[in-house]
């Protein structure tokens, strides 16, 4: 989905627990003896729903639209041999390139050789804006590096006939038992997508502190830099934007 960006993770709600506690009174001494039994507690359902605000709606260092509120739902099917995640997500720019979209996807991932990999099957569709429906296949990969994490993602759009590919660092300051101060920052290029050949895309830099409200619940304030290159430079600025999301696991 075009937030990419600032995913949320999912959270366990709370456990509930009951006590049933039978009484049960001894005739030799009159002693009451009290039993507890705990209530396995029930599975959460593995879906996450998020709402969420952009002073400027950017995907793949393009600035699409200001003032963008957007919504999405992810499930995740844990019940299959490997677990698929799939999820829909609608953001409505109110002005701009841009006026609504609406993104589905599945994706399935694990751990490879010693990577965390996704691969992600997403359908791009315009409600209101008439443009044409577009698909795309992403792999993304994960790995610590000790005191910072690396990612990367290279995706293929089918429509488009381009390619896009993005790589960047993130470290995470523990700030206290609820909340974080995650710093970030990338480059991206990119090949017949939103010009021809290969070019340098964009630069960025992001800083971001979520905040665990309550252990399923994550409140997600940032404020980024996107630092236009060789192929989004000729019809765009630099740009400072941020938002903020909520997150609701259940």
């Amino acid at each position: 989905m075009r937030t990419h960006r600032l995913p949320c993770p999912s959270t366990l709600a709370p456990a509930l627990l009951a006590l049933a506690l039978p009484l049960h009174l001894v005739a030799g001494d009159k002693a009451q003896v009290v039993e507890a039994a705990v209530v396995p507690a029930e599975e959460p359902l593995g879906a996450t729903l998020s709402v969420g605000y952009m002073s400027h709606y950017v995907f793949y260092g393009v600035d699409y639209g200001g003032n963008a509120v957007w919504t999405g739902l992810d499930y995740t099917i844990g019940q299959l041999p490997i677990p698929v995640d799939i999820g829909v997500w609608y953001v409505n720019p109110t002005d701009g390139l841009l006026d609504d979209e609406l993104d589905l996807y599945a994706s399935i991932g694990g751990e490879v050789a010693g990577f965390d990999a996704a691969l992600t099957m997403l359908g791009y569709f315009y409600p209101d804006s008439g443009d044409e429906a577009t698909y795309e296949l992403g792999l993304s990969l994960e790995r610590s590096l000790g005191w910072l994490d690396w990612n990367a993602t290279a995706s293929h759009d089918f429509v488009i006939e381009g390619w896009y590919f993005e790589t960047g660092l993130s470290k995470a300051f523990s700030l206290c038992d609820a909340a974080e101060l995650v710093i970030s920052g990338g480059v991206s290029y990119q090949i017949d997508y939103h010009v021809a050949g290969g070019q340098w895309n964009h630069a960025y830099a992001m800083i971001s502190l979520p905040i665990a409200l309550r252990e399923e619940v994550l409140l997600e304030p940032y404020v980024a830099g996107l630092f236009a290159l060789d192929a989004v430079e000729a019809f765009q600025d630099d740009i400072v934007h941020g938002g903020v999301s909520l997150s609701v696991s259940f």
